[in-house]
């Protein structure tokens, strides 16, 4: 077994759910480039090849994993994927979100709709957790990061999928004093990142891009992929429990 060489998370081991583009990709390409061995957990298999094929050139290690995390199943196999090609696992990012609808109002939105957003937001991210608190613990700690969104702040028509994102929240609050004793520490990103998810609920990108103080939407691996980056390793080892806000500045205006 063998992982990256150098870097702040050399010899950790990642699993990224949603790796195959945005936001997810972005920290996964950011945790490669510090040395971790990821793997790329996602719906699409061709895509997360291409993400492997990316880390590969930067001298870290991937695996692909084609799943659903909606199937609890699928979220044991890719622990023992990491464990079996890896030896350990030190952190989780839960980025992956269905791109269903998102924006609708409560009165119109589906009740299939409603059922999709939780199950693979708020309660596949829990699952997520659940599964991996043994061995984040057999490994003396870990780094939890799960995605929030600024719909929180403003829900209007996308009171169910904000309703996801605030109950992620509560629980990655509650984990963080759970399992504090563990060595565990689980924080919540809000991201405002260039996605597929993202361009096709915004029809004027470039009128979303002024409204940000800081003049653009976010670039998955800079932006977004850095930040998760500085939480999954030693540097944040004193914060957990908290919320950042990877949004340019456009929160504090909601």
């Amino acid at each position: 077994m063998t992982h990256g060489k150098s870097g702040k998370l050399a010899g950790k081991v990642a699993i990224v759910t949603g790796a195959g583009q945005g936001a997810g990709m972005g920290a996964a390409l950011a945790m490669a480039l510090d040395g971790a061995s990821i793997v790329l957990f996602g719906r699409t298999v061709s895509k997360l090849d291409r993400v492997a094929e990316q880390i590969a050139e930067r001298g870290a290690q991937a695996v692909s994993f084609g799943g659903d995390v909606t199937v609890e199943a699928d979220l044991q196999a890719s622990i023992d994927l990491a464990l079996k090609r890896f030896g350990r696992l030190d952190i989780l990012v839960n980025a992956a979100q269905s791109p269903e609808i998102r924006r609708a109002p409560l009165l119109e939105i589906e009740p299939s709709a409603v059922a999709d957003l939780w199950n693979s937001g708020a309660a596949a991210t829990l699952a997520f957790m659940r599964l991996a608190h043994p061995h984040m613990k057999r490994a003396g700690g870990g780094s939890i990061v799960n995605f929030g969104s600024d719909a929180i702040l403003m829900p209007m028509h996308y009171g169910v999928y904000a309703g996801v994102k605030a109950a992620i929240q509560a629980i990655s609050r509650a984990a963080a004093q759970e399992w504090g004793p563990d060595k565990i520490r689980v924080n919540m990103v809000v991201p405002l990142v260039k996605s597929p998810a993202f361009e096709a609920d915004s029809t004027d990108m470039d009128l979303m891009a002024k409204a940000v103080p800081m003049g653009r939407v976010g670039d998955p691996e800079l932006d977004i992929g850095r930040p998760i980056a500085f939480l999954a390793s030693d540097d944040s080892s004193y914060i957990t429990g908290s919320t950042l806000m990877l949004d340019g500045g456009i929160g504090y205006l909601r």
